[in-house]
């Protein structure tokens, strides 16, 4: 969270910069439905170039996956809270966009019926997986939030959410710790791919 801190009082002192050579442009304010749940999101337009947005997303996706060689009935809870810098390279809606993101999304995952872990049968395990706290963001956008021009408008945005390698905890009544911590080592590996998240949105909303 500390980090965050920082970040944010980055972004104003460079906002307090631009505003020294040009007007304020304007506050935005928009809705957004991403790979990184749904949620709402603000926006201030320093100048042509420049802009600063941070928000909040929640939801949650279920889907059916093996993994270390248990079938898993996984929930993904979104809760993360982004914060970004834009730059709009040649003055109009294309812009570059870094940042970090304030990530307590969670995997969980369930199975049931006769499991195997190490050589112990069990009947039910439950593996929560868990990623970096901080994650850092790089993306490449399109739209009008926050704007130049006051009025309603739409965004698009792409990029990636590196939030580290998951870090997954298994509990499996009767099984050994010694078969346990094996599983979560091969369950870690089998999602290593995870700790690259794909971000693609879509926003809708209004500039003051």
């Amino acid at each position: 969270m500390n980090r965050i801190l920082v970040f944010v009082a980055v972004l104003v002192a460079s906002g307090a910069a631009s505003l020294a050579h040009a007007d304020a442009l304007g506050l935005g304010v928009a809705g957004k439905v991403s790979t990184n749940g749904y949620g709402i999101e603000l926006g201030y337009r320093f100048n042509d170039y420049l802009a600063v947005r941070a928000g909040i997303n929640t939801g949650s996706y279920d889907y059916s996956g093996t993994d270390a060689g248990v079938d898993y009935d996984y929930t993904l809870d979104f809760d993360n809270y982004p914060v970004m810098l834009d730059w709009h390279i040649f003055g109009g809606e294309f812009r570059v966009t870094g940042g970090v993101v304030s990530n307590n999304n969670q995997l969980t995952g369930r199975a049931s019926g006769l499991i195997d872990i190490g050589g112990t049968t069990t009947t039910t395990a439950t593996t929560d997986i868990t990623f970096n706290k901080s994650s850092p963001y790089v993306g490449l956008g399109w739209g009008a939030l926050p704007s130049t021009k006051r009025g309603l408008g739409f965004s698009f945005d792409i990029g990636v959410m590196m939030q580290g390698s998951p870090t997954a905890t298994i509990t499996a009544p009767g099984v050994p710790q010694a078969d346990i911590d094996a599983e979560e080592a091969a369950l870690n590996e089998d999602l290593k791919d995870l700790k690259y998240w794909p971000v693609i949105s879509f926003g809708i909303g209004y500039t003051f």
